[in-house]
């Protein structure tokens, strides 16, 4: 095989493989936040379990939180106040604190996501992430004579325009095994703190703070490859290239 063969068959191959890389779906974060158990100030029914964060190649971000604390939202209060489920608060900078987006969410104060020992229920919701200026602690939220624990719960004052998203709740009842679930869905396509950011913060809690899920994520932006069309192109250039050695080849041996 003489060596331009050899390279025709080595960029075809490589063009081959760089097609079906461009077809398969790359995640720029994948990861699991874990939480330390037996730490929820007030017992089992508050305890976070970890925080699963995805951001797919289409820019949909999607965070789930496992916590015991679905099936028990606005059953008690605590301060001047009930605790409800909180915001998600989310750092561009990688920095946990100051937190400059949130995912708010809608109806959190709703006490409907009771559930038998068998039996799922699911609800479907709507929220909004936006940018915001501050964030509200369960001091703030509860008044600061109140029994909680500490952490940022909530979005403060908020600026600018907000994109719509969807939040939901798994209650799985006790009897399943399962830990319960709350989700976050957001598309952060056209966002330039996201679509610049190295790394993402996240950070979750009941509105008590009685336990907070946190933590710092790597962004692994995908490394930019040929496309198919080019490399293409490529084969034609050298083929060209080849014929045209050949053909001056042939004319001197003449």
């Amino acid at each position: 095989m003489t060596l331009i063969k050899k390279i025709f068959k080595t960029l075809a191959v490589t063009a081959l493989f760089s097609s079906a890389n461009v077809l398969a779906a790359d995640f720029l974060v994948d990861t699991t936040i874990s939480d330390l158990q037996g730490d929820a100030n007030g017992g089992w029914a508050y305890e976070i379990k970890k925080m699963y964060v995805q951001w797919a190649d289409n820019d949909l971000i999607t965070v789930d939180i496992y916590t015991n604390f679905v099936g028990y939202n606005n059953r008690t209060s605590a301060g001047n106040s009930r605790i409800v489920l909180g915001d998600l608060l989310i750092g561009t900078k990688g920095k946990s604190n100051p937190f400059d987006y949130a995912f708010v969410l809608s109806d959190r104060d709703s006490n409907l996501y009771s559930n038998s020992k068998y039996r799922t229920k699911h609800w479907d919701k709507k929220g909004n992430l936006t940018e915001i200026d501050s964030t509200l602690s369960s001091k703030d939220y509860h008044g600061s004579p109140s029994n909680t624990g500490t952490g940022e719960v909530m979005a403060g004052t908020t600026k600018g325009n907000s994109t719509e998203g969807d939040w939901s709740v798994n209650n799985y009842g006790w009897k399943t095994g399962k830990t319960d679930k709350i989700s976050f869905s957001f598309n952060v396509n056209g966002i330039d703190a996201f679509q610049n950011a190295s790394q993402l913060a996240f950070s979750w809690a009941m509105s008590c703070a009685n336990d907070v899920v946190d933590g710092v994520v790597n962004v692994d932006r995908p490394t930019s490859v040929p496309e198919p069309t080019t490399l293409l192109l490529m084969l034609l250039a050298l083929g060209f290239m080849a014929k045209s050695r050949n053909k001056k080849a042939n004319d001197f041996s003449a």
